[in-house]
């Protein structure tokens, strides 16, 4: 449930959502096939795999960028929470993710110099880059001036 200071919220696209909830169907035929079949150093190996797959889908769907009334913006990416003040971003991007399934997302410039990835905006390729530029909007009309230096 979104807090009342909760100005802006961006979380991972449905798409996402659904195909990670679905990546976890198969377990109902893989654990059972996993544990009869094979070799126990094998099956081990095999429901590892399998849990971290799990785990990294989960904490996908969980990623999250909240910005709030008092200027101060929450990312949560997989593995950290990280806040800001709007003062600390000197400006949103869309940038590529190179690799397995390559997407887009968006990427904050920090006044530091450094860039900080928000996960909750990955989108596939195949995706409408539109809906990726209509969440940096959003997100740079919270940010004011800051954004568009």
């Amino acid at each position: 449930m979104t807090s009342p200071d909760v100005v802006l919220e961006l979380r991972p696209p449905r798409p996402a959502v659904v195909l990670s909830l679905i990546s976890a169907l198969p377990a109902v035929v893989v654990v059972p096939m996993v544990l009869d079949g094979f070799s126990a150093r094998f099956a081990t190996v095999l429901l590892l795999l399998y849990v971290g797959a799990l785990a990294f889908h989960a904490v996908t769907v969980l990623t999250r960028v909240r910005a709030h009334a008092d200027g101060s913006l929450e990312v949560r990416n997989r593995l950290s929470t990280r806040r800001l003040h709007r003062t600390d971003v000197a400006r949103v991007t869309a940038a590529r993710q190179g690799g397995l399934g390559s997407a887009w997302r968006l990427e904050l410039l920090l006044a530091d110099g450094s860039t900080l990835p928000l996960i909750a905006t990955q989108t596939p390729q195949s995706r409408p880059q539109r809906h990726l530029e209509e969440r940096a909007a959003e997100l740079r009309r919270w940010l004011g001036d800051a954004a568009n230096r």
